[in-house]
């Protein structure tokens, strides 16, 4: 009899129990490391964050430096140096300082859901020296090679002046996310999903409650945790209290 009465209970309760929402208050801040990041919406760590906390694309990871990395759709992994949630925008750094080497091999490829920065693109003229040039920046990591240097100068410096007597022209490039003072530095935007304004108000963004993967909200902090909501469902409530009445009456009284 004892069984029959915790069967019932448990019937009402789920009668009682269609969740409206799902706790948000799990999709907190986490950081890879000390020195790491902060890594919120709409990014998330692999593996740390639930599901309806994750937003396509802004998925990131940790290795075992307890670096943030982000994986693009391309064959080279960069740590995370910064993330700006207002502005939508990225650093990204390249501990090898290769940077170059690798942006020329991938430059064409997508990296959606993000592109680079517009103000950090350059016009830039790479020049092959024989000799090291001292008026001339640090030469490009990785492009160098026994007997030779490689530098990059911005195409709109006049070199008129620089007896680059031991330097040939290589070629131009145009547009590329690179420059000499930042060798390896990458700055990438994003667009979507737009929390920049939700951001800025000292509000929460989140993916919208019984949306699409891809809807969002803002919401104050204050109800960014909101927890589970009860109510009940009228057919399944009514057969549950009567099923309930039922095993009680089948109870016989204590004398």
């Amino acid at each position: 009899m004892v069984k029959i009465i915790i069967s019932s209970f448990c019937l009402i309760f789920l009668a009682f129990s269609t969740v409206l929402g799902e706790p948000q208050d799990t999709c907190k801040k986490l950081k890879c490391g000390d020195k790491g990041p902060a890594v919120h919406f709409p990014f998330s760590l692999k593996g740390r964050h639930p599901d309806h906390c994750v937003f396509p694309g802004f998925v990131l990871s940790c290795n075992e430096k307890h670096e943030t990395i982000l994986d693009l759709p391309i064959p080279f992994k960069f740590p995370v140096k910064s993330i700006d949630y207002k502005a939508q925008a990225i650093q990204l750094y390249d501990p090898e300082s290769c940077l170059l080497v690798k942006l020329l091999k991938v430059f064409n490829k997508s990296i959606s859901p993000f592109h680079f920065s517009k103000d950090f693109m350059y016009d830039i003229t790479l020049f092959n020296c024989s000799l090291a040039e001292r008026q001339l920046d640090e030469p490009v990591p990785c492009f160098s090679g026994p007997g030779y240097q490689v530098y990059s100068v911005a195409s709109s410096y006049s070199i008129e002046n620089l007896a680059l007597l031991s330097c040939t022209k290589m070629y131009n490039l145009s547009s590329v996310p690179y420059f000499s003072d930042k060798p390896a530095n990458i700055y990438l935007e994003w667009s979507e999903p737009n929390c920049g304004q939700c951001e800025a108000k000292g509000k929460m963004c989140r993916l919208k409650n019984n949306g699409t993967k891809s809807e969002i909200e803002c919401v104050d902090f204050s109800k960014a945790g909101t927890k589970r909501k009860w109510v009940a469902t009228g057919t399944n409530a009514s057969t549950a209290a009567r099923n309930l009445n039922i095993q009680l009456e089948a109870i016989p009284e204590l004398e």
